[in-house]
């Protein structure tokens, strides 16, 4: 075999390793947008509309998940998918500058330690408003009922706030009040008025 064939091989192996170089990363792209095979329940679906507020039913496929009390980290799958969502979001409201603050009842250390993981998740996206805190909870007369979790927003940003908890879906499963105010969408406050179960991979349910 001559030199010249061998040094014709080595360059056309050369051209055809550097021409697969963009199709990997091609690959690679569509591979990290692909929505999350095992995500389908966590959504964000209106269960009924009340004046001046809305609950929501936050991922309701987890509610029949077997749970029990005591806390459990969300398993790694979970976590990738929150923050996938959480990318997203930022990206699509950008202008808007959302930011989110967790509040959790004194009593509840299991609350307390999703409220940890919630703020956590939002903090690296620069979403969070600070640490997660026992800040009293205000009275809402009532409005509450059924729901486990309540957010207070303005009307005009409904859709944004329901995107947000749509991100954070993988790690809860509740009913959520959305009570409407002048609240500023930078100044968000997700409250978790009780203590969940968790799953063995570390989903929170709200019965």
């Amino acid at each position: 075999m001559s030199i010249r064939f061998v040094h014709r091989g080595t360059r056309s192996a050369s051209r055809l390793a550097w021409g697969l170089i963009p199709l990997a990363i091609i690959i690679g792209v569509l591979l990290l947008l692909r929505p999350p095979a095992s995500d389908p329940g966590a959504t964000a679906t209106q269960l009924e509309s009340r004046p001046g507020a809305v609950l929501l039913a936050v991922n309701a496929a987890g509610s029949a998940a077997a749970a029990s009390p005591g806390f459990v980290p969300p398993a790694p799958a979970r976590r990738d998918q929150v923050l996938q969502r959480l990318s997203q979001f930022r990206a699509d409201y950008k202008q808007l500058a959302p930011a989110m603050a967790v509040r959790y009842q004194p009593d509840s250390p299991d609350s307390a330690k999703l409220a940890d993981v919630l703020t956590q998740a939002l903090s690296q996206y620069g979403l969070d408003r600070g640490t997660a805190t026992t800040e009293p909870i205000p009275d809402v007369g009532g409005e509450s009922g059924s729901a486990s979790i309540v957010v207070h927003t303005a009307q005009g940003d409904e859709e944004a706030v329901r995107r947000l908890l749509q991100a954070l879906a993988p790690y809860f499963s509740a009913q959520v009040l959305l009570l409407f105010d002048d609240t500023r969408i930078s100044e968000l406050t997700l409250r978790i008025m009780s203590a969940p179960a968790f799953t063995e991979d570390g989903l929170a349910v709200f019965q």
